[in-house]
């Protein structure tokens, strides 16, 4: 693996091959495995999802802020070439404000620019969504594009990831005046439709550096992912309610590690 090729690439075109080239491995893990957790809520917390939660069309939901979410869930479901990447990033980042992913100081961003220095060579990681504060990029999101593309949503967003590990940093010393991180783990998901796959994802200062520099870590990273087991087929997404609930469950769950 040390002898693989590495190049500089832009998030973008990050292929598994990226992933071997860099000492980085997905590891799957059962719901218990990855939320640390045998307990999970019956219901996700936020009254502005609650009609969301019982409501499976447009047809039957009787409030704007529901009707406007299914809306956008119509619209992600939707497969026509060159609507569903956007609609699929404006549903994720409606839904994520819905379950107050915002809270506090915290906003829900569509379409980040992170720089992503590789190989010597300044380039970008764009994400779909992100979470943010004032100094921090906290939670990654990225569309599967695969519908309409070949490219993984997988090793885009684990540049994406590295990409913003750098940036944190560099916000911490120069408009905080603090010691940059040695590891930061990013929440991370990827959509495919409304089907969501949970990560989380540890960036060393290390593995950032590797990058950075072209060369081949001698550490192995290791991303742990959860792909939720749902009720109906996961390419139904969250148009059947029981999928839906299952998901949200997962996203209420995946909150807490928000900032870790």
């Amino acid at each position: 693996m040390a002898n693989l090729p590495r190049t500089a690439k832009s998030g973008i075109n990050w292929t598994t091959a990226e992933l071997d080239a860099y000492n980085i491995t997905i590891i799957p893990q059962t719901k218990a495995e990855f939320f640390g957790t045998n307990d999970f809520p019956t219901n996700p917390t936020g009254p502005s999802i609650s009609g969301f939660m019982t409501n499976e069309s447009r047809e039957t939901a009787t409030d704007k802020r529901t009707k406007q979410l299914l809306y956008y869930l119509d619209l992600a479901m939707d497969p026509k070439v060159g609507l569903e990447e956007s609609a699929v990033g404006n549903f994720a980042a409606e839904l994520l404000r819905g379950l107050d992913y915002d809270d506090k100081d915290r906003i829900v961003f569509i379409w980040r620019a992170i720089p992503f220095l590789i190989c010597g060579e300044t380039s970008i990681a764009q994400t779909d969504v992100c979470v943010m504060d004032d100094y921090e990029i906290l939670l990654l999101l990225q569309d599967d594009k695969r519908l309409t593309s070949i490219k993984d949503p997988e090793p885009q967003v684990i540049a994406e990831a590295i990409a913003a590990f750098a940036m944190n940093n560099m916000s911490r010393e120069r408009m905080l005046n603090l010691q940059p991180r040695d590891a930061i783990t990013f929440p991370v998901i990827t959509m495919a439709g409304t089907s969501p796959a949970f990560y989380k994802v540890t960036v060393t200062a290390a593995l950032c550096k590797a990058v950075e520099t072209g060369t081949y870590p001698k550490i192995e990273t290791r991303v742990f992912r959860y792909i939720p087991t749902l009720p109906r087929r996961n390419s139904d997404g969250m148009r059947p309610l029981p999928n839906r609930l299952e998901i949200l469950r997962c996203l209420e769950a995946f909150k807490k590690f928000l900032g870790n």
